[in-house]
């Protein structure tokens, strides 16, 4: 009896699988990403993820996805990111993939989209900080990075490098786009970290709303008030790294600060091949955005959600000057070479 029992499991354990793609077998889904900046480098890159993954579940499931983007130009953008959300919500797709640097802002319209029974996916910044599941009812699924995690590296890193340095007393300088309470341990974790384990003055986070000028402008003043005793600057997103690379190539100081970007593009990239960036903690940005676009297909095709956990962390990685040529780094770096 109990190996008919099995037997019987196995025989519906695999009919369930094989029967999957025949019912999904020409169905069409309409999906939408809401992008916060559709000029954004890292968040194009997200996209890429999000395209090859829905060719891999057409061609899977033998299905059609109807995949568009929309979204304001830059992440300082806001209401006109809200905007779309909400026109997105009400073209009534099956699903929207999102990301948003609004979360308090944007838990309504989520919340709203859920009720009218579309999937609602965030990608990278969602509505709250992980381990929170106050607006768990306002959203499918969420992947991201941990903003602790990433803090937390970032404040390893540099403490070694100034040791490295021989410095033991200085200043860092710490800089970001907007105020994010989910994002906010980017920076907290950073700080906490430096003045457990060292005497250095970890100074107040200055932000600039994704504008590049401003950015640059930040870590120039920085430079010219404290001087010498300036010995590291720590930007926690890519346009803050970009402004921190530009503002120290100016000052040719390259050789005596210690510099850390998080995320990529093109000018981080080149920054860091240049030594004007020493290090750039990236997060996976193709794997979160392919990971969204397949959960919500699959939850579309399964009628709930596979995951069994809301949020799924992807672990950041550590790029240099060393390894930044290596296929893996290359790839987490630039995944425009991943695009089909």
């Amino acid at each position: 009896m109990k190996r008919l029992l099995a037997l019987l499991t196995v025989l519906v354990l695999l009919t369930s699988v094989a029967v999957l793609p025949a019912i999904a077998e020409g169905k069409s889904y309409k999906i939408v990403w809401v992008s916060c900046s559709t000029e954004s480098e890292f968040w194009q890159y997200q996209q890429i993820g999000m395209e090859n993954a829905a060719a891999d579940l057409e061609a899977q499931y033998g299905i059609t996805i109807d995949f568009s983007v929309a979204g304001p130009a830059n992440e300082s953008e806001t209401e006109s990111y809200l905007r779309t959300f909400e026109n997105a919500v009400a073209s009534k797709p099956d699903a929207i993939i999102s990301a948003t640097q609004v979360p308090d802002m944007t838990t309504a319209i989520a919340r709203d989209a859920m009720g009218l029974g579309i999937v609602v996916n965030f990608t990278n910044c969602g509505l709250e900080p992980v381990g929170s599941t106050e607006y768990a009812d306002c959203y499918n699924q969420y992947y991201t990075t941990s903003s602790s995690d990433i803090g937390d590296t970032a404040g390893k890193i540099m403490l070694e490098s100034l040791e490295a340095l021989g410095y033991t007393k200085g200043t860092i300088g710490m800089h970001f786009s907007n105020i994010n309470q989910a994002l906010a341990p980017r920076m907290d974790n950073f700080k906490a970290y430096i003045e457990a384990n060292s005497e250095f003055e970890v100074l107040d986070t200055l932000f600039h709303a994704n504008d590049m000028a401003t950015a640059q402008a930040n870590a120039e003043n920085q430079i010219s008030t404290y001087g010498d005793n300036l010995v590291g600057l720590y930007g926690a997103n890519n346009i803050s790294g970009n402004g921190i690379a530009l503002a120290i190539e100016g000052a040719g100081i390259k050789d005596r600060i210690v510099s850390i970007g998080v995320d990529s593009d093109a000018l981080e990239i080149e920054a860091l091949g240049k030594g004007t960036l020493d290090y750039i903690i990236v997060q996976d940005a193709y794997g979160q955005g392919y990971a969204s676009m397949k959960n919500a297909v699959e939850t579309l095709l399964q009628g709930k959600n596979p995951e069994t956990v809301k949020q799924v962390l992807i672990a950041p990685a550590v790029v240099t000057t060393d390894n930044m040529n290596s296929d893996e780094f290359a790839a987490l770096l630039n995944p425009t070479m991943l695009k089909r």
